[in-house]
């Protein structure tokens, strides 16, 4: 009796479990990853640097299952995968971008999770001004609808919108972080 208790989850422990797999489905699950680069420096002829128009291409890995972000070393293979991603764009084109991207799309397989980081920290918004002073605030609106991440520049508060189920395990992830 005392080893099936010593066994036995506790009940917060069990609560986070169930949690965590409703977030990710199946272990198996496909994920994709999507982040926004700016490639206003890429361009050939480059544009100044007061350039304001659009010139950001989404950057996308696939052949991801969850498992490989799931566990102890789950956020570490996230950290490295996306160092990796990022590092290699320096020698792509924007043409081999865009066919990455439109690839990955097309063979997206049912049931893939799909995260998306929203803006960029590195697009100065608080530095801009349209005429009427700059902004105070600023937030991207599609985050509350989708599994997205904002890294917009920011004051002092983030964003995150994930949902009630993915929102738990994203809580004690990041809280059990910062007490290890």
């Amino acid at each position: 009796m005392r080893l099936a208790g010593a066994c036995r989850s506790s009940p917060e422990e069990e609560s986070r479990r169930r949690s965590r797999a409703r977030a990710w489905g199946s272990v198996d699950r496909p994920i994709r990853f999507i982040y926004a680069a700016d490639f206003r420096n890429r361009l050939d002829p480059p544009v100044p640097l007061t350039y304001f128009g659009n010139c950001v291409l989404p950057i996308d890995f696939n052949g991801y299952e969850a498992t490989t972000f799931l566990g102890e070393d789950g956020f570490v293979n996230g950290v490295e995968i996306l160092s990796d991603s990022v590092k290699g764009l320096g020698s792509r084109s924007l043409e081999s971008v865009w066919e990455v991207y439109e690839e990955g799309t097309k063979n997206m397989k049912v049931g893939t999770k799909v995260l998306t980081v929203t803006g960029s920290n590195q697009f100065g918004i608080y530095g801009a001004d349209f005429g009427w002073g700059r902004p105070v605030n600023t937030d991207v609106m599609s985050l509350y609808k989708n599994n997205s991440f904002s890294m917009s520049a920011r004051r002092d508060e983030i964003g995150v919108s994930l949902k009630r189920c993915e929102m738990i395990v994203f809580l004690s992830l990041f809280s059990n972080g910062f007490d290890n």
